[in-house]
């Protein structure tokens, strides 16, 4: 019973910061309290929500969890579908991220208090956990993409948050083109991973050793270009060595983004 349960609830913990960011774009941009309130009720609710889903999560045995929320595409020989997937590793960023992005909304109600982009600030912000939840739930690397670039268009948005300012506009799209090297590498790792298995793989299926070493057989090469754009892409867009100049540029953005993002 838990556990039916639990894979129905995954969806939620994406729709309610999207029901969140829909009602602040409605709120007057002078009305500095709702939009605040709006945002950090939504998640307070929302790291509600995630920690009693991991009690319950935890009472159940932590099992994992995988479902297909939307079948975008869908042939005899193909489909293309958005899933979320839940483990352990999940579970860790799930109740730190909802966490963090609590501190730093409830925070910034007081940080921005008469700022000229308050309410797009808060609009980014919970368009970021849009994205960021998107990304942990993600079940395979088509819906890993979606929250991906969800994230890259909110840094880019945050770190030039002062756009009457020269620096961090000009700051905000370099790392917006630095960000364009980690969507190549992961573009490619989408179309090789397609040729390679011939479906939409999903990360459950990548845990089992044997099917994955009986797709590589005959393409060890694929198998290691795969790696290696995986590992270009995560090395981009966490600003490791050659790629760390980024970095220091995406201090252009609040204080509050930043300790989010970085």
């Amino acid at each position: 019973m838990t556990m039916p349960l639990l894979t129905s609830l995954l969806g939620l913990f994406i729709l309610i910061p999207l029901i969140g960011f829909a009602l602040t774009m409605l709120v007057p941009k002078k009305n500095e309290e709702a939009i605040s309130w709006i945002a950090y009720s939504t998640v307070g609710s929302h790291m509600v929500l995630a920690w009693i889903f991991l009690v319950l999560w935890l009472i159940g045995g932590y099992p994992t969890l995988e479902t297909i929320e939307l079948i975008l595409y869908n042939t005899e020989s193909y489909k293309f579908f958005i899933s979320f997937y839940f483990d352990k590793i999940t579970a860790v960023y799930l109740f730190v991220g909802s966490f963090l992005c609590f501190l730093v909304t409830v925070y910034s109600r007081w940080y921005l208090h008469r700022e000229r982009g308050y309410k797009r600030f808060f609009n980014t912000i919970l368009f970021f956990f849009i994205g960021y939840n998107i990304i942990i739930f993600s079940g395979n690397f088509e819906t890993l993409f979606i929250g991906w670039e969800v994230l890259g268009i909110t840094s880019f948005l945050l770190i030039g948050f002062y756009r009457e300012r020269y620096l961090p506009v000009k700051n905000a799209l370099k790392v917006f083109t630095v960000f364009r090297v980690a969507d190549m590498g992961l573009i490619l790792v989408i179309w090789m991973s397609h040729h390679l298995w011939h479906e939409n793989i999903t990360f459950s299926k990548l845990m089992h050793p044997e099917l994955v070493a009986q797709a590589l057989q005959g393409n060890e090469t694929l198998g290691i270009l795969i790696g290696l754009m995986l590992l270009l892409a995560a090395a981009v867009k966490s600003g490791q060595l050659p790629f760390s100049s980024w970095v220091p540029r995406a201090m252009e953005g609040p204080t509050p983004s930043s300790a989010i993002f970085y």
